[in-house]
């Protein structure tokens, strides 16, 4: 369980700004995390950090200064996180980040740049 919530404290902690107070979560399990640099339509390139665990996974989405954390749910293939109106939606190698508000077409379609590493 400290493995979690020491995986967890740090990843959350990065999510926040300069004077936010870290956050820990104390979730069942043994996190696997994975990260990748995805290069997107927009011209933004963006750093994915995912966090499995048995019944909960996150996603957390840097672009440039701006970081949010996104969370696992349903979908009918591949991989699908949400954060507010925003979905993160992983396929492979390729994902699309989409705001539910503005209608089915991506804001952004992304292609894996680096292969990831555990960590």
């Amino acid at each position: 369980m400290k493995s979690v919530r020491k995986a967890l404290a740090v990843l959350l902690a990065s999510v926040g700004g300069a004077h936010a107070d870290p956050l820990t979560l104390d979730l069942p399990g043994t996190p696997e995390r994975m990260r990748f640099t995805y290069e997107c339509s927009d011209g933004v390139a963006r750093v994915v950090e995912y966090v499995n665990l048995p019944d909960n996974d996150l996603a957390l989405v840097e672009a440039g200064p701006s970081r949010r954390l996104f969370v696992g749910v349903i979908a009918a293939s591949g991989a699908k996180y949400a954060a507010g109106a925003q979905v993160w939606w992983s396929k492979g190698s390729e994902a699309s980040l989409l705001d539910v508000t503005k209608g089915d077409a991506p804001i952004a379609e992304c292609q894996q740049s680096r292969k990831g590493s555990r960590g």
